[in-house]
C-alpha cells in the first residue's frame, strides 16, 4: 500500500516538474526555480512520511 501512495506523489511531482520546465522555456526563471524547489521539498516530505516515519 505504501508503494501506491508513493506512486501517486511521484506522478504529481513529475507533472509539476514538467510545468517547471515549461515555465523555464517561457523565460519565467524565478517561477520555474520556485516550482522546482516546492516540488522537491514536497516529494521529500511525502517520501519521508510514507517510508521512514515510525508508526504510532
Amino acid at each position: 500500500m505504501n508503494y501506491l501512495l508513493a506512486l501517486g506523489a511521484l506522478a504529481v511531482g513529475i507533472y509539476t516538474l514538467s510545468f517547471a520546465t515549461w515555465l523555464w522555456k517561457q523565460q519565467n526563471k524565478r517561477g520555474a526555480v520556485g516550482t522546482f524547489l516546492l516540488t522537491v521539498i514536497t516529494l521529500a516530505v511525502s517520501f519521508y512520511s510514507i517510508f521512514l516515519r515510525q508508526p504510532f
